[in-house]
């Protein structure tokens, strides 16, 4: 198999005419737009040019704000007759609560009068029920946790 010949030292293919670069440069290929340019870049924003004004939407805003205000308004008052009404039912059952709890003071002053008379039953002069305070003064029971508005139906049942 032959090779052919062996290639020519470096030093030699430099020196000959065929085998060096030209000295001056070639014409570059620059790209270039197309024919016809390029179209125009759009840098503008693209806001639409519609829509609700800026009034509009206040008095629309005010609207919705007075709406629901109104309908505010209108639950305080149905709640407030619901107070009103439970209050009520409470005050007409006042009679019926103080009766039962009179008679259930009563009961259990009873079953204490009994209690002490069978405790004390040795002690001479002792006697059942009465008051330990040897003065008549008492100082009045001040209602701190009833309402003012109800003061006047407790003052009887405590006096």
């Amino acid at each position: 198999p032959a090779r052919g010949p062996p290639p020519p030292p470096a030093c030699l293919a430099l020196r000959s005419p065929a085998l060096r670069m030209p000295l001056h440069q070639p014409t570059p290929v620059q790209d270039g737009p197309p024919p016809g340019g390029f179209k125009p870049i759009q840098y503008k924003r693209n806001l639409p040019k519609h829509g609700p004004s800026s009034l509009v939407m206040a008095f629309g805003t005010v609207a919705l704000f007075g709406f629901g205000m109104y309908k505010v308004i209108q639950a305080n008052r149905t709640r407030r007759g619901w107070a009103r009404e439970e209050k009520d039912i409470r005050l007409a059952i006042l009679p019926f609560l103080t009766a039962e709890s009179d008679l259930q003071q009563a009961h259990l002053k009873t079953k204490l009068n009994e209690k002490e008379a069978e405790l004390m039953k040795g002690v001479q002069g002792w006697e059942v029920g009465a008051s330990v305070y040897q003065s008549t003064y008492v100082k009045p029971m001040e209602l701190l946790a009833v309402p003012n508005s109800q003061k006047s139906i407790f003052k009887a049942h405590f006096q």
